[in-house]
């Protein structure tokens, strides 16, 4: 009971502390995971934390830090029911808003208290399909059964640093939920580092996106419509698929690698760094040995700036709802904040900034207050997004 105790207790308070990746040093390895997990487990931790506390006459001692940690765990459970508010008022604000889509439910508590169990019922599931000869070249596809009206089409792309991860492993909840609504969800791989260097992984994913809008139909897709989005390494290819040029395109892959919408989350900007605002030696060591091909000075800084989402800013980036948090300890959320503001003035399409209050990288890996209320609302915001684009067309939409 002692050891369940102190255990809580390490998690919450890690999972509470807006420590940056600079300031962790040799245990950065450590304090990542338990600071996600004290996030996304912040109601298991709760209900554990009651019980051990109820439970305090055998050891008396044990109620010490079992208090203390339920004392955390409700402060960021109430910080995280504020991330609720936050989402909804967004949502209201871009006229999103579903009737009862903030409404707590048993569904929304079961969901806290599973975290990792993001299957829904009703998903056909196609794995390990083919987008192109390599190995690493493969995608899960999940569609609604029975679903006969023509899917808008979402992208999922998996982060990992460039250098790890796989698909079915993050976004976990937004994918099947998507699927779930409707969507024809495509969940990919890419080659990786240090084996493959960039553009190896950009290249990956536009023939992926190329390879989808081409065989669409045979899934029950629509290719003229594609969201993309994915989170990390995940969400700096997300952002370079809709600021990437016509010409940058083509000279990677021949044929329409187009989209009419992205959600990059907590994503690398800005691999040069210019602003000093990640300013981590590390960092820039693993960049230049494990991800590009090499440094600056070696392969020039042409090659680096196009990696950069920040050096592609324009007109052309599609409608964007871009999501950080602001205790990312990896990726601080001022380089993000810097690409909004090289990026809003540009922009000719709707482009939306959200900063999740207390979130750290990878906070939707799970279900939890806050990653479930993100979620619901880059789900709506899709879904407006493909309503007004069917009002283009002059489609009719439920």
């Amino acid at each position: 009971m002692a050891s369940i105790a102190f255990f809580l207790l390490v998690v919450s308070l890690s999972g509470l502390l807006p420590l940056r990746y600079r300031q962790l040093k040799v245990w950065s390895a450590l304090y990542w995971p338990l600071s996600i997990a004290g996030q996304l487990f912040v109601v298991p931790i709760t209900v554990v934390a009651v019980v051990i506390v109820l439970a305090w006459r055998n050891e008396a001692w044990v109620a010490g830090p079992a208090f203390v940690a339920l004392f955390i765990s409700i402060f960021s459970l109430l910080r995280q029911f504020k991330v609720r508010n936050l989402t909804a008022e967004m949502a209201l604000r871009l006229g999103v808003v579903e009737h009862g889509a903030y409404s707590l439910s048993l569904k929304d508590i079961w969901r806290w208290l599973l975290v990792l169990r993001c299957e829904r019922r009703g998903i056909n599931i196609i794995r390990d399909v083919a987008y192109g000869d390599l190995s690493a070249q493969r995608l899960d596809i999940y569609a609604l059964a029975g679903h006969a009206e023509p899917k808008p089409i979402l992208i999922h792309i998996h982060g990992g640093a460039w250098v790890t991860g796989k698909k079915g492993q993050m976004g976990r909840p937004l994918v099947h939920d998507m699927a779930q609504q409707g969507w024809l969800v495509c969940d990919i791989e890419y080659r990786l580092g240090p084996e493959h260097r960039y553009p190896a992984m950009i290249v990956d994913v536009l023939s992926a996106i190329h390879w989808i809008k081409t065989n669409a139909e045979q899934y029950g897709g629509r290719g003229d419509f594609v969201a993309v989005t994915g989170g990390s390494a995940g969400g700096h290819l997300t952002a370079l698929t809709g600021l990437m040029s016509a010409d940058q395109r083509r000279e990677y892959v021949d044929g329409d690698t187009s989209v009419q919408l992205v959600a990059p989350f907590y994503g690398r900007y800005d691999l040069l760094d210019r602003f000093g605002i990640i300013n981590d030696p590390k960092i820039d060591e693993f960049t230049e040995s494990k991800v590009m091909p090499g440094a600056v000075e070696q392969v020039g800084e042409a090659l680096w700036r196009q990696a950069s989402p920040i050096d592609n800013v324009g007109p052309h980036m599609p409608s964007c709802l871009m999501v950080h948090g602001s205790s990312d300890c990896l990726i601080d959320y001022k380089e993000a904040e810097a690409f909004v503001n090289a990026q809003a003035a540009l922009s000719v399409n709707d482009f939306e900034y959200l900063l999740v209050p207390g979130a750290q990288h990878a906070f939707d890996l799970g279900h939890c207050p806050q990653s479930d209320a993100v979620n619901r609302l880059i789900q709506m915001y899709f879904e407006k997004c493909y309503r007004d684009f069917c009002k283009v067309q002059g489609e009719s939409h439920l």
